[in-house]
């Protein structure tokens, strides 16, 4: 009788592991895609106000092959600090 019940737990006990699974690699995928503050460059702006937040999604610090843009197609940086005609740290699409 054990045995039985032993084999009939076991198909049942992987479909709920696999289950639990799927729900946390989506989770996960979902948090990378996470809005982010990202800063565009504004020349018509005072100098040190320049770097004007704008929220962007699916952009890293992380070197890829893309550069990132806001939804007006212009490049966004991670920091608000004005380097020369740019703001700082350059961040890219995932």
């Amino acid at each position: 009788m054990r045995q039985t019940f032993k084999k009939a737990m076991m198909p049942l006990a992987v479909m709920v592991l696999g289950a639990a699974a799927a729900f946390a690699t989506n989770a996960a995928k979902q948090n990378e895609k996470a809005p982010i503050t990202a800063y565009h460059y504004d020349i018509s702006k005072p100098s040190g106000q320049r770097c004007v937040a704008v929220t962007v999604d699916d952009c890293t610090p992380m070197t890829t092959s893309q550069i990132c843009t806001d939804a007006f197609n212009r490049q966004v940086w991670e920091s608000p600090v004005e380097n020369g005609l740019q703001c700082s740290s350059q961040l890219y699409k995932l």
